[in-house]
């Protein structure tokens, strides 16, 4: 769904020295987009990407801090992301 070279250009991160993290926030990122949209994407729509690097940046931004506010602000937006791909059947 996204590249690890797209992540680190969201990041600006020009190292190879964290790229199994990155691979990780990105099958984390990845796995929560699926759990919430009872689905799998095998051709992701550009706001399901979006989603997921949201997912990824925030989770890399704030490793060290908890920030209440701000994730709070990354759920919404993600949410709001990937409310149009839910589907309802695979989710009760």
């Amino acid at each position: 769904m996204v590249t690890l070279e797209e992540l680190k250009a969201q990041l600006r991160i020009e190292t190879d020295e964290e790229d199994g993290y990155l691979r990780g926030l990105l099958r984390m990122a990845e796995a929560a987009a699926a759990d919430f949209c009872g689905q799998p994407f095998s051709e992701a729509p550009e706001p399901a990407r979006l989603a997921v690097l949201l997912f990824a940046g925030y989770h890399y931004t704030h490793r060290e801090s908890d920030d209440s506010a701000a994730y709070a602000a990354m759920k919404a937006a993600f949410q709001a992301l990937l409310w149009p791909y839910r589907n309802p059947e695979a989710l009760f």
